[in-house]
């Protein structure tokens, strides 16, 4: 059975929200990670953290684009409370390969429906979440994974 073309607009609407959200946690949880982090000790770990925040929310922003393109309404980022305790760095490790493996299908099904624009955006936010996943192995150190997100 084939799927009409709204139908796969919706459908894929509704999965661009959700990684438009998706986004708009790593952000917030690499902003909460700073909250750990003395900037004077640590002002390398400290400016990767900015960036990490800064390219998620990019990807937040490329994303809502391309579900204003299929018109849809981008997805709002949520409030949420965080525990007064730093996430430890395998759980911050997993989570980043987690995001790479989802994102790479993302990829594909974009290659597929032949969204070429989409897939474009999709290729960016792999490339940027392999960089912060190899740099993260690069770092020695505990507190150096601990503290970078992917």
């Amino acid at each position: 059975m084939k799927l009409k073309p709204e139908a796969v607009n919706r459908r894929l609407v509704r999965g661009l929200n959700g990684d438009i959200r998706r986004e708009f946690e790593l952000a917030d949880a690499c902003l909460h990670q700073a909250r750990f982090l003395p900037a004077e000790t640590y002002p390398v770990i400290y400016r990767q953290v900015a960036v990490c925040a800064a390219t998620a929310l990019a990807n937040a922003t490329a994303l809502a684009a391309e579900v204003m393109a299929l018109g849809g309404i981008p997805a709002l980022p949520a409030g949420r409370r965080h525990e007064e305790i730093p996430v430890p760095s395998r759980r911050y490790r997993l989570g980043s390969r987690e995001m790479l493996a989802h994102y790479r299908r993302r990829l594909r099904m974009a290659e597929g429906l032949g969204f070429l624009r989409l897939r474009e955006v999709f290729q960016q936010i792999v490339r940027t979440k392999e960089l912060h996943l190899a740099h993260t192995g690069f770092m020695t150190g505990g507190l150096a994974r601990r503290h970078l997100c992917g």
